[in-house]
């Protein structure tokens, strides 16, 4: 058990990225979509922030 918060959500992003890749990994698409999604995802903290 981590007790850092940063441990924590390490550990909780790992695993919504685990269960992410189990449901879509032997989809066509997902070789396409998958980093697009993760750059859109991960660049709302950035506009917001600039916004």
């Amino acid at each position: 058990m981590v007790s850092s918060p940063d441990g924590l959500v390490e550990e909780m992003l790992g695993g919504i990225g685990d269960a992410i890749g189990e449901r879509i990994e032997h989809k066509w698409w997902s070789k396409y979509l998958y980093p697009v999604f993760v750059l859109a995802v991960l660049s709302i903290p950035v506009v917001y922030y600039f916004w």
